[in-house]
């Protein structure tokens, strides 16, 4: 439970789920009951979905259109621009809004991927062995799936544009497996208690038919969900969206051929395909046309899909009921179920909601925060308002207007088309008859207050630009100056960039990490993961089971101040760096430092997602000191020259690195030794396997033998006695004495 009441328009809404009486008022909210029943499942889904959607039509339709308009560098509906009264006028629109999106685009794809690990898991106790085993192999877990399984990058940089556009994004985690059969094939059937056949009542091995299965797809998927594709309550709480609501709704587009394919497989209910087509127009959505840009959008209906692959609406209904979270799929038109309502624990089992919604404008206590179209609305139409107006004068400027006097002859065609040598045909002196008119020139100040937008633009979004800088009163102290302003705007970057992790980034890695503890069975890849992750160096763990993989875990993205800044961010990394020197000394610091770790966070810093590359193979920059050291002394000694002392510090902690360093060389040949022991142990299980293969083979062959010399035996017995059965059946001859002759 989560100690909020239940919002009235779900506990007894207007759409036809009302309590049945006052005696049972607290009983309906399904209190006391052990499952939720498809007809009130109906109603319940049925009623929140014309809740949600009425206010999501009310409150941010308008507002979302407003902001794909800004986005796509057009002018809202209803601008004047788009009147009769600016058909000849400038009507340009500045890019401001797409270009301060772009850039929230690029520092997202900066920070994010500048570095191989994105994500931090640790465990919750360092102390405890078996959680940082788990820590190491889901981090190699996690590493694999975002590079391989899902297209990571195209889904982060979405998630921010839906978030610097919409306002929200909403993202759903999954896994998805699918296999198709191969073949049918014949097995003798087993004990499952002994291992023996199986003996029928003649003495003869059992034989069962099975499908042989090819693993098609099985991994997880992440989708970036459209926000208008998505309904809650309205009234949850703002800083837990997902898990606060007592309904989840998702609108999913498919084929109406994949849905059918469902039904076939016995997944889905069957439905008519009269109601499939029905729900392909649930409504005429104004968001997404205004996203196609006044296109028809490819989730509508219309003529020109081919038969079989036009879309209809299929509803995720996720219903709080009863204190527990049930799951079911209804169709979008008139409701029909699809699936029998089942706990959400049954269907996605790791037990929570799989839908993650995340924002990057923080606006206490509403739900549906603004986007930046929405911020910057009025600064945007005054940069229009200015740039337009200024270059109608320019036109004019160039291209002034002409007067020509009543009377004089002149066709008004000929005064509009300029063509160089052209003849003009008209009466008099064109002096007298023709004149030009050119308006002032735009003054200073049509350019200041062009200045002071963008100046107020760049505070309110934190970039720097030109603007900031010519602005500024700043300008004139060169470097220093700049840094303050460009810190200043960073810090705002960094900000966003906290807030869309937060609210986003790390409870999906949190989802994937669930996903994975709950659905990963690929052998292959926990072996790879459990070879990265040196299980067996670090922990003396050479197998991955399900324990190792469900301890508790927490989860950080490796976003912090100065990510969008790769100068910023060396220049901090060297003055810490400074700062331990200076503090326990450089001998120590360099004898403790991780050098791979070091290498690969400065090379990703300049640009380079991996320096190792660089490094030539094998070399360990402590021995190359120690050994640097060794060759000063014993230059030292050939010159003539008293050589210093050792220091007993220093020669100490010269044999216990190395003695370190030996026993990582042995570690790691153990290490080798056991992995070639696992190539061996895996090579002798594909043999044993390829044996036991071929033993049922020749045990089915041996059975078909028994059961060909059986038949045959059979029909021998059976010949026999139908043999026997016709001889006893046929009449015998009387033998009759001869009559005596008298």
């Amino acid at each position: 439970m989560t100690g909020r009441d239940t919002p009235p328009s779900v506990q007894d809404g207007a759409f036809g789920y009302e309590p049945p009486g006052p005696d049972s008022f607290g009983t309906t909210s399904g209190a006391g009951k052990k499952s939720l029943s498809p007809e009130e499942g109906f109603k319940i889904a049925r009623a929140a979905f014309l809740s949600s959607t009425n206010w999501l039509n009310a409150g941010r339709r308008a507002a979302w259109a407003d902001s794909l308009r800004a986005f796509q560098n057009r002018h809202a509906m209803g601008s004047k621009y788009s009147s009769r009264d600016f058909a000849y006028r400038s009507n340009l629109y500045m890019p401001k809004t797409r270009a301060t999106i772009r850039k929230n685009e690029a520092h997202t794809a900066t920070a994010f991927f500048s570095n191989e690990d994105v994500v931090s898991i640790k465990p919750t106790n360092d102390d405890d062995p078996k959680q940082l085993a788990s820590a190491a192999i889901l981090q190699q877990i996690l590493d694999y799936r975002l590079k391989k399984s899902i297209p990571w990058f195209l889904t982060v940089v979405g998630a921010r544009q839906d978030c610097e556009v919409m306002g929200i994004c909403v993202s759903k985690a999954d896994w998805e497996y699918e296999e198709k059969k191969v073949r049918t094939e014949v097995r003798a059937v087993k004990d499952p208690e002994t291992g023996e056949l199986e003996l029928d009542s003649d003495g003869f091995a059992k034989l069962e038919t099975y499908d042989v299965m090819e693993v098609i797809k099985d991994q997880p998927r992440v989708d970036l969900i459209s926000p208008e594709n998505i309904r809650f309550e309205p009234g949850c709480d703002w800083r837990d969206v997902v898990g606060t609501s007592p309904y989840l709704i998702e609108l999913m587009p498919l084929y109406i051929e994949d849905v059918k394919a469902k039904m076939a497989s016995g997944e889905w209910k069957s439905v008519p395909e009269s109601a499939l087509r029905s729900s392909s127009d649930i409504e005429d959505d104004t968001t997404r046309r205004a996203r196609e840009q006044d296109r028809v959008p490819g989730k509508d209906k219309d003529a020109w899909k081919p038969q079989g692959f036009e879309i209809c609406w299929v509803h995720n209904n996720i219903i709080k009921w009863g204190g527990r979270d049930w799951q079911f799929y209804t169709l979008a038109s008139a409701g029909e179920l699809l699936t029998e309502p089942r706990p959400l624990e049954e269907v996605y089992l790791h037990g929570v909601r799989p839908y993650v919604v995340g924002f990057v404008v923080l606006e206490t206590h509403k739900t549906y925060p603004a986007g930046k179209p929405e911020l910057t609305r009025d600064l945007q139409r005054a940069a229009n308002d200015d740039w337009n107006l200024r270059f109608d004068v320019l036109k004019l400027q160039l291209n002034p207007r002409l007067f020509v006097k009543t009377g004089s002859g002149i066709d008004p065609q000929d005064a509009r088309t300029f063509m160089p040598g052209k003849i003009v045909l008209m009466k008099g002196n064109p002096a007298d008859s023709v004149s030009w008119e050119r308006p002032p020139s735009p003054g200073p100040e049509a350019y200041q207050e062009s200045d002071r937008i963008n100046l107020m633009w760049d505070d309110l979004v934190g970039d720097f630009t030109n603007s900031s800088v010519q602005s500024s009163q700043v300008e004139q102290q060169s470097a220093t100056g700049m840094n303050l302003m460009s810190g200043e705007a960073s810090g705002t970057k960094e900000y966003e960039l906290r807030m869309f992790a937060e609210t986003w980034a790390e409870p999906m890695f949190r989802l994937l990490i669930k996903l994975i503890q709950a659905y990963e069975t690929d052998e292959t890849i926990l072996a790879m993961a459990g070879n990265n992750a040196q299980l067996w160096q670090r922990f003396g763990i050479d197998e991955v089971t399900d324990d190792l993989l469900e301890a508790e875990l927490s989860v950080t993205a490796n976003v912090g101040i100065g990510a969008t800044n790769p100068i910023h961010r060396l220049k901090n990394f060297l003055t810490a760096s400074e700062a331990i020197g200076k503090m326990f000394g450089p001998q120590i610091m360099a004898q403790g430092a991780n050098f791979q770790e070091i290498l690969k966070e400065v090379f990703g810093m300049v640009g380079y997602r991996d320096g190792m590359r660089f490094i030539k193979q094998g070399f360990d920059p402590h021995v190359a000191m120690l050994q640097q050291q060794v060759q000063e002394l014993q230059n030292k000694g050939k010159d003539g020259a008293q050589p210093q002392p050792p220091d007993t510090t220093r020669v100490q902690a010269a044999q216990i690195q190395g003695q370190f360093r030996l026993q990582e060389r042995q570690i790691e040949a153990q290490q080798q030794d056991k992995e070639n022991a696992s190539e061996l142990q895996i090579a002798r299980i594909k043999a044993n396997s390829d044996m036991a293969r071929q033993q049922v083979k020749q045990q089915h062959d041996l059975v078909k033998v028994q059961m060909d010399q059986q038949h045959q035996a059979q029909m021998a017995h059976m010949q026999h006695n139908l043999s026997m059965f016709a001889a006893a059946a046929q009449p015998q001859p009387t033998h009759t004495a001869p009559a005596r002759v008298q």
